[in-house]
This record gives structure tokens, sequence and C-alpha cells, in this order.
């Protein structure tokens, strides 16, 4: 069971990053009809990473049906997003925005 939530849960962070991603090119496309633009700061970006994670991981929880299985659910997710490969994505998704300002 661990292994289904892992692959899940890679799947689940790496949308969220894509998320983000559209979420900042958009903010860029509305924003060039107007004033300057100013390019998002790594919390911010990593702020609205987390939003869309937290709200694919609450989906998720709410599709398992036991406490238990929540619980292992809830472990691995915790463990998944403190990695350094999941840090290193954020921080690349992050660069490759910049490099689009």
């Amino acid at each position: 069971m661990q292994y289904e939530f892992d692959e899940k849960i890679d799947e689940a962070i790496h949308k969220s990053v894509r998320a983000a991603i559209r979420h900042f090119k958009r903010q860029k496309l509305a924003q060039e009809s107007g004033s300057p633009q100013r390019p998002p700061t790594y919390e911010e970006f990593a702020s609205v990473v987390d939003q869309f994670m937290e709200v694919s991981r609450r989906a998720d929880m709410n599709k398992l049906r036991t406490p238990g299985l929540r619980d292992l659910f809830e472990r691995a997710w915790a463990q998944r997003v403190r990695t350094y490969s999941t840090q290193r994505q954020f921080r690349d998704a992050y660069e490759a925005i910049m490099r689009r300002y």
C-alpha cells in the first residue's frame, strides 16, 4: 500500500507544481497589458504550490475510508514533501519561471 501512496503523492506534487507555473503564466499575461511586472518571490511561489498541494491532499484524504489508511497516507505525505528531491523540484520550477520574466 505504501508504494501506491508514494506514486499518488509524487503525482499530486508534480501536478501542483505545474498548476503553480500555469497560475504565474496567466498572472504575467494579465499584467503585460498594464503596469510594470514584478516577478514572484520564491516564498510566493512556494505558497501557491503549497495551496495546490493542500487541495490535492484533502481530496485524496477524502477518498480514504479507514483511519489507519488516512494515518498512513498522512505520514507518507509529510515525509515526501520534506525530501530533497521535492524541494529541488520546487526550486527548479521557480527558476524556470524566473527565466521567463
